[in-house]
């Protein structure tokens, strides 16, 4: 892993290199976080926040990415437009309007959801709900399957009833179980319950939240009464539910499998198309005879495999040396980057400002 580039102490022109980020959390994993980036791995770190403007649900700073002593926010702040990008600022502000995490999951996740942008401006001040999705990095498990969305009607109603009796194996019987293979990629929508199988390894993109509403949490060391409800309730909280089914159809266009052949020398989308109006994942494999050219945008940068450089319009001349759990924040303006060498990277942008709002539930 490449250890303190120049760039890191360059002006915002230049892509920063991430530091290690890993968060404590109420459910066990990490030692797969730890493997690809190095830093504390488990059993109760299991995420890490790339290249972070977000916290965590009511705490002042945890989650921040910090670049040598200053808060993202603020290093943003002093220059959003070379930063995000003019169009960029006009739609969605100064926020990136994304987050992008590693999760590595020690232990099934509880089955919960997430409010759409409707009931988060209604019920928690933020343009922003909580719509993400997920790229298969690796796993730790034979069994590998996620829970998306529920197949048939679930009223709020019984989903309460549920939660009261922490009726676990009602709640699983009641979602889609999906079984995903690495180079896999499943987009959530905000409003559905879902789960996360033990062992996964996961680059999840999101909408810059931490907003989670707890259906279960008996057998985890969640506090589910106390901090599963968002401090609105449950009666508000469990009207962020999608009481509506994914027939097989729909289910279909949130998966995006993964194929034996590598697209070397291109780059291509690495999740579905459902997911476009939140965020986009672009996978770029660079190869000996054939470079790549990211597009221009502020975005999360991980090398998930091989080695090879970047290069910048604003210094094409000069080159970074980058490899296998190298993660760098890139600026607007330090685009388009160009890779070469022998690589796979993952490249997580927010939606192009162009992009139609998204069409919700509850829209």
């Amino acid at each position: 892993m490449t250890t303190d580039p120049a760039t890191q102490r360059g002006s915002a022109v230049e892509p920063r290199l991430l530091p290690p980020n890993s968060i404590e959390h109420q459910y066990r994993g990490g030692d797969l976080i730890a493997a690809l980036r190095g830093g504390p791995g488990g059993p109760n770190r299991p995420e890490e926040w790339l290249g972070s403007a977000t916290t965590r649900f009511g705490a002042e700073s945890s989650g921040l990415t910090v670049l040598d002593g200053t808060p993202l926010p603020d290093i943003i702040e002093s220059d959003p437009v070379s930063w995000l990008g003019r169009a960029h600022l006009d739609r969605f502000g100064p926020s990136p309007a994304l987050l992008v995490k590693l999760l590595h999951a020690g232990q099934r996740l509880p089955v919960h959801l997430h409010p759409t942008q409707a009931f988060a401006s209604q019920h928690l001040d933020c343009p922003f709900g909580k719509s993400e999705a997920w790229y298969v990095l690796d796993r730790d498990r034979s069994d590998a399957t996620v829970y998306v969305g529920t197949n048939r009607p679930v009223a709020r109603e019984e989903w309460a009833e549920l939660q009261a009796d922490q009726n676990s194996e009602a709640m699983l019987e009641l979602l889609n179980p999906v079984t995903v293979d690495v180079g896999d990629g499943v987009f959530v929508p905000a409003g559905s319950p879902h789960a996360i199988g033990e062992g996964l390894l996961l680059m999840e993109l999101q909408e810059p939240t931490d907003f989670s509403i707890l259906l279960e949490w008996e057998g985890f060391e969640f506090d589910g009464p106390r901090d599963g409800h968002l401090n609105l309730g449950f009666d508000v909280a469990l009207g962020a539910i999608n009481p509506n089914p994914f027939d097989q159809g729909q289910l279909v266009a949130l998966l995006q499998r993964t194929t034996a052949r590598i697209d070397t020398g291109r780059v291509t989308a690495a999740l579905p198309a459902a997911g476009n109006p939140y965020f986009e994942l672009l996978k770029a494999n660079p190869n000996s005879t054939a470079e790549v050219m990211l597009p221009q945008s502020f975005g999360v940068l991980l090398v998930i495999d091989g080695q090879g450089e970047w290069s910048s319009p604003h210094n094409p001349s000069t080159t970074q040396p980058i490899s296998r759990g190298d993660a760098y924040v890139v600026p607007h303006c330090s685009g388009p980057l160009r890779l070469s060498g022998t690589m796979t990277a993952l490249f997580a942008v927010p939606p192009q400002p162009d992009t139609p709002p998204p069409v919700e539930f509850d829209s």
